[in-house]
């Protein structure tokens, strides 16, 4: 019986993905990037400055740096009040004191070579008087996918944002692409496939490290039914909207409980 050509050209497609050597991968992510690179860019939405306190007013702040992409940018958000970063210092019980890095477009390179010495020398002037970062969120790999960074390459850059950070790491998972409605049959699921390969290496470097926490929001919750996702979606409809990234930071917000919790009871 002969194949469907729709079917036969994602299945094509996806192991294409599997092997990054692969000719049609490489002509398939291309075509991704290509599509990727005019969704929901800064020209789609303002940037918010989102740096400063969140919260209850408490003797001691917590200080949280937010390294990455769109995601941590707040992309797709009509305010910096409904941000992830914002969004996921609220949930604190302490005031938390932001300092976010992110920019849109930015994938794992990007974070090493441009954001992190931004992030040294932060510390290096909180050093001078006698203050620290007490956490590092970020927002990797999205970008990645359509940047065709190679799974090594990509292991070694979160090892280098690891060390560099200096304190406990939130790392965020790539979100679940197959819920992008934006693109297009078969690169959806070419490009969830390989955000999922690419995520196993955040998930391999928070079981091997025990000030690495892995947060989860690829995986839709089971009260959003897919017919509603387009609910959670801003106008681009790729990026999250306000509501979408308040369901994202129940979930982020608990992985910087666990890393903030102090060390004798964690």
């Amino acid at each position: 019986m002969p194949h469907h050509p729709l079917r036969f050209l994602k299945h094509a497609a996806i192991g294409a993905a599997a092997g990054t050597g692969a000719v049609g991968g490489v002509g398939l992510l291309a075509f991704v990037q290509a599509r990727l690179a005019g969704i929901g860019g800064a020209a789609s939405y303002p940037v918010h400055w989102l740096d400063g306190d969140v919260g209850p007013a408490h003797p001691s702040a917590h200080r949280v740096v937010w390294l990455g992409d769109s995601l941590a940018a707040g992309l797709g958000a009509i305010a910096p009040d409904v941000t992830l970063p914002r969004l996921v210092a609220s949930h604190s019980d302490r005031r938390t004191r932001l300092h976010v890095f992110a920019t849109p477009g930015a994938n794992s390179n990007d974070v090493v070579d441009v954001q992190l010495p931004a992030l040294l020398q932060l510390r290096h002037g909180l050093g001078q008087i006698g203050q620290h970062i007490d956490a590092v969120g970020v927002t990797v790999g999205a970008n990645d996918i359509a940047a065709f960074t190679s799974r090594r390459r990509f292991r070694r850059n979160i090892a280098t944002i690891a060390a560099a950070a200096d304190a406990p790491l939130i790392v965020v998972s790539i979100p679940g692409l197959a819920d992008a409605i934006r693109l297009p049959h078969p690169l959806r699921a070419l490009a969830s496939v390989r955000g999922r390969w690419l995520d196993r290496v955040l998930q391999q470097a928070a079981r091997r490290s025990d000030r690495i926490h892995y947060a989860n929001v690829w995986q839709r919750p089971p009260w959003i039914e897919r017919r509603h996702r387009a609910h959670f979606l801003s106008g681009d409809r790729y990026h999250p909207s306000g509501a979408g990234y308040a369901v994202w930071a129940d979930r982020v917000a608990h992985a910087f409980e666990v890393a903030l919790r102090p060390a004798a009871s964690a």
